[in-house]
């Protein structure tokens, strides 16, 4: 296999752009004041960690166990048990039994989960449709469209 062309002078200055502005988003859309105005706008008491496991309890019919939870967070085990311990005091999420091993609890989300997590997502919603209000909707669809197929390449492991 051949080794890969070099990058062209401004195929590297495109690359710095958009990592700059990668840079610039990820860092605004993970302040902490932006999900705090999120969640006031939503009427919901639920701080980024909380906001994690609840979204990937969102599935509908899903319940898991801790340790897989953690996994698919990506964090450790003792730190999602905390936390599902605070949501569950919250009554946004239960915890059920593992039918499969007695020793084991699963975590689904409660109804009331489901509409703080509704709420919050809809007024993340409102603000993200609100930044893009002034775009043409073909741009808007092309942005959609080109955002999608780099969150897709990003998904898959370098090499």
């Amino acid at each position: 296999m051949a080794p890969p062309e070099p990058a062209a002078a401004g195929d590297d200055e495109v690359v710095a752009a958009i990592e700059r502005a990668l840079h610039a988003l990820a860092r605004r859309l993970m302040q902490g004041r932006l999900h705090e105005h999120f969640a006031r706008q939503a009427g919901v008491d639920l701080d980024q960690a909380g906001l994690a496991v609840l979204y990937v309890l969102w599935e509908p019919g899903i319940s898991l166990r801790v340790t897989e939870l953690a996994a698919r967070l990506g964090i450790d085990t003792p730190a999602v048990t905390r936390k599902a311990q605070q949501l569950e005091r919250q009554g946004l999420v239960s915890r059920g039994r593992d039918e499969s091993d007695a020793r084991a609890s699963l975590i689904c989300l409660t109804p009331l989960g489901q509409r703080a997590l509704r709420c919050f997502l809809d007024a993340r919603h409102q603000w993200f449709a609100a930044v893009l209000a002034g775009w043409p909707d073909e741009d808007r669809r092309e942005f959609a469209r080109l955002l999608s197929c780099f969150a897709e390449g990003i998904q898959r492991p370098p090499g």
